[in-house]
């Protein structure tokens, strides 16, 4: 995946209520992006076929790109797994 230099023009926060990483993440994107204005996803809402949905909780879009490159998995809600 080749590396932007450019702002991106949407940053996104896909998360739903429960889900215990995604206050964790908020909190760390705020603070290393304060500059941003950051759209709140939450998963739950989404109409069935919407893209993000294959994504798990939390990600960060950037202009509909994971942010650290990962596909989305299909459509289902669900908590991404983080290695430690």
């Amino acid at each position: 995946m080749a590396i932007s230099c450019t702002s991106p023009q949407t940053v996104e926060l896909l998360g739903f209520e429960g889900c215990p990483n995604t206050p964790i993440l908020r909190e760390r994107l705020q603070h290393a992006a304060p500059n941003y204005d950051i759209v709140e996803v939450d998963l739950i809402q989404l109409e069935q076929g919407d893209k993000r949905l294959g994504w798990g909780a939390p990600t960060i879009l950037l202009d509909g790109r994971d942010l650290f490159g990962e596909s989305s998995s299909g459509g289902n809600v669900s908590c991404r797994a983080w290695a430690e």
